[in-house]
C-alpha cells in the first residue's frame, strides 16, 4: 500500500510538471506573437547622419610663406596661409560642429602666429594664437542643419610686432585641421 501511494504521488507530480511546462510554452508563444503583431512595419527607425568635408585647399598646413602683418580680413590672400573648406551634412539630423587646429610643429616664437576663421559671408567665427604644439579649438558649436552645407575659411599669419622679426625667417609650421560633428538629439 505504501508503494502504491508513493507511485501515485510521483505520477501526480509528473503530470503537474508536464502541464506546467505546456502552459509555459503556450504563454511564451502567445506573448511572442502578441509582440510581433503589435509592431508596425517601420516601428524601429534608426536615424543617422553623414558629414562630408571638402578641404578645398587641403587638410594639412605645410610650411606656408608668412610675412609680418598687422591685420588680416576675409579678403586677405597674400603673405598668409589661407584654407577654405566646405562641410556638408547629408543626414537626417541637425549637427553642431567643433573645429580644431592640430599643430605638430611650430618653430615660431610663442604667440607669433595668429589665426582667424570666417564663415562664407565673411563674418569672423573665432580668432586666437596658434600654439607651438598640440590642438586649439578654433570654432565650437557651429550649427549645421541637415542636408545643408557651410563654407569656412581659415587664415594664419605672422603677427607684426613692429620690431625686427628677421629671426622668424625660415621657421616652419605644420599641422592639420579637424572637424567633429555631434548630432543634435530631439
Amino acid at each position: 500500500m505504501v508503494e502504491n501511494s508513493t507511485e501515485k504521488k510521483k505520477v501526480f507530480y509528473m503530470i503537474v510538471l508536464i502541464l506546467t511546462l505546456v502552459a509555459m510554452i503556450i504563454g511564451a508563444t502567445l506573448a511572442y506573437f502578441s509582440l510581433v503583431s503589435s509592431q508596425k512595419e517601420e516601428g524601429t527607425i534608426l536615424y543617422t547622419g553623414t558629414l562630408e568635408i571638402n578641404y578645398i585647399d587641403g587638410v594639412y598646413i605645410k610650411n606656408p610663406t608668412l610675412y609680418p602683418l598687422n591685420n588680416v580680413n576675409y579678403y586677405t590672400y597674400d603673405n598668409v596661409y589661407r584654407n577654405s573648406f566646405i562641410v556638408k551634412s547629408s543626414g537626417t539630423l541637425d549637427q553642431t560642429l567643433k573645429m580644431d587646429l592640430n599643430i605638430s610643429k611650430n618653430e615660431f616664437n610663442k604667440d607669433a602666429l595668429k589665426y582667424v576663421i570666417y564663415n562664407d559671408k565673411g563674418y569672423e567665427m573665432g580668432q586666437g594664437y596658434v600654439p607651438n604644439s598640440g590642438s586649439v579649438n578654433i570654432a565650437n558649436n557651429m550649427y549645421l542643419k541637415s542636408n545643408d552645407s557651410a563654407r569656412y575659411t581659415l587664415i594664419i599669419w605672422l603677427d607684426n610686432t613692429n620690431y625686427n622679426q628677421n629671426f622668424e625667417m625660415g621657421n616652419t609650421v605644420t599641422g592639420s585641421i579637424s572637424i567633429n560633428a555631434t548630432q543634435i538629439k530631439y
